[in-house]
């Protein structure tokens, strides 16, 4: 069985490689494959030399500020730089969408700014020309039009009736058509993601992925797994199928409906089923809990004066001047904390509506391969919304920290009611180590995407159920 299983594949091969319509296409295929690696690389450096550059101005902008009050550095502020990750020039996921830069300073964390995509236009809703999106759709359709015909031909030809006559099962004759068109699709991904690991390699000496090598792997295994249940599912049809143009028919509307219907009305049923709060509500909620307390008893008023009275108590005093410590300082940062706790729990409602959302996407890969597929791309090459919310809060818990450093020194070196009197200087703003990114190991990944791992591998397994066994030769 195995040596008729590869002589059918080889002869399927052959059929192929004197097919100079599916030469053009493959050819395309490769051309596309490599004109977006390639810009993926062009826009990945010239980024990483903006944000580095840009890094290093507003570092230097901190360190020579030149002396001032501490509070009035916590409102000079900086800004950080979302560092372009270097698996993004095969997938751009959704930083496209989620901004660039945001400014830190004190009282108000603000929302990320540049986002790309608002200079696209309308056009964006199309999608980017990436590596990964040509893997995603334009790969599958080529693989339906070099095995749509591949059983239906020989039918109409009466080729299969003599094979199997001859003794070949069908089983043999379908993984032999399977084995030679997974082939093909190994001669594509192979020398195309040992290309993306050799420019990784390359790159990778200042890159914010820690784990490249494993990333990549995992890609390569996500596609190869997507692409064979397409290659196998295609020749199933074609099998199935009474006429090539009913095969070609059924695998293009399976295309159109799994690669761009559903992945469209997920996203609508989702936004539908957890609607999120308008941006004007949202944050007028924010200021209202700030300014007049999350519950009756944290007002502003009610808070201030418990601390105060807690601070006279704990050093045994009268008055806020017989403090040993500012008190406007202690003031400011309690002001801070609990503006921090409102925005964390009015983020994490948030965030839980988008984590639903997500989920409900997620669920539509078990109908549509293609958006585990997409969901597991973009988590893999650190594009993907659970690793900007990581730089998000990396990037929350360092504007924190600068600001709680000011109101401390404040604290312990100015005296209450001199507030313009103190000044800190270079000494003080050095103490605020610059901002480094590294995106969280690869195994953060399976903690957040089980359910696009598990869709994907019960597609694999239908496909395997799909072969047919030597005895099904009654449809011929």
């Amino acid at each position: 069985m195995k040596r008729q299983v590869f002589l059918i594949s080889g002869k399927e091969l052959k059929g192929l490689a004197r097919q100079n319509s599916l030469k053009i296409l493959f050819t395309i295929i490769m051309v596309l494959l490599g004109f977006a690696l390639y810009a993926g690389h062009i826009a990945y450096k010239q980024q990483k030399i903006m944000v580095e550059t840009a890094q290093k101005e507003r570092r230097a902008e901190w360190l020579d500020q030149g002396d001032k009050h501490p509070h009035i550095a916590a409102h000079y502020g900086t800004y950080v730089f979302k560092p372009k990750t270097l698996l993004s020039l095969f997938d751009f996921g959704l930083d496209t969408y989620t901004g660039t830069s945001v400014y830190l300073e004190a009282h108000y964390p603000h929302e990320f700014m540049f986002r790309p995509a608002q200079g696209y236009g309308n056009m964006i809703r199309f999608g980017e020309l990436s590596a990964a999106l040509v893997l995603q759709l334009l790969l599958p359709l080529l693989i339906i039009f070099i095995t749509f015909q591949t059983f239906t031909k020989e039918k109409e030809t009466g080729t299969l009736k003599l094979l199997v006559s001859q003794g070949v099962s069908i089983r043999s004759i379908y993984l032999g058509k399977v084995l030679a068109y997974s082939i093909i699709v190994f001669t594509i991904m192979v020398p195309f993601f040992t290309g993306l690991y050799i420019v990784g390699t390359i790159e990778n000496t200042s890159s914010v992925i820690t784990d490249m090598g494993v990333r990549v792997l995992l890609l390569f295994l996500v596609y190869i797994g997507y692409l064979w249940a397409f290659t196998n599912f295609s020749v199933w049809i074609s099998l199935k199928s009474s006429s090539a143009r009913n095969a070609l028919l059924t695998l293009l509307i399976f295309w159109i409906v799994t690669g761009i219907i559903i992945p469209k009305t997920s996203a609508n049923l989702g936004e539908t089923l957890y609607p999120l709060p308008s941006m004007k509500i949202y944050k007028e909620a924010i200021q209202n809990d700030i300014a007049n307390g999350m519950n009756p008893n944290e007002t502003k008023e009610k808070r201030m004066a418990r601390l105060k009275e807690d601070y006279l108590q704990q050093y045994g005093v009268d008055s806020l001047n017989q403090l040993p410590l500012n008190f406007e300082g202690i003031q400011m940062q309690e002001g801070e904390e609990y503006t921090n706790k409102v925005y964390d729990f009015h983020d994490a409602a948030l965030y839980k509506k988008f984590e639903l959302q997500n989920r409900a996407g997620s669920l539509m890969g078990f109908v549509a391969p293609y958006i585990a597929v997409r969901n597991l791309s973009m988590a893999f090459a650190a594009t993907d919304w659970y690793s900007f919310n990581d730089f998000q809060e990396k990037t929350n818990n360092y504007r924190r920290h600068l600001i709680r450093s000011m109101n401390n020194d404040m604290a312990k070196n100015s005296r209450y009611g001199e507030f313009y009197e103190y000044k800190a200087g270079r000494n003080l703003w050095e103490t605020i180590s610059d901002f480094k990114y590294l995106t969280p190991k690869v195994t953060m990944i399976f903690k957040y995407y089980g359910m696009e791992l598990a869709s994907l591998s019960l597609w694999v397994l239908i496909m395997f159920i799909l072969i047919p066994s030597s005895s099904k030769n009654k449809f011929i």
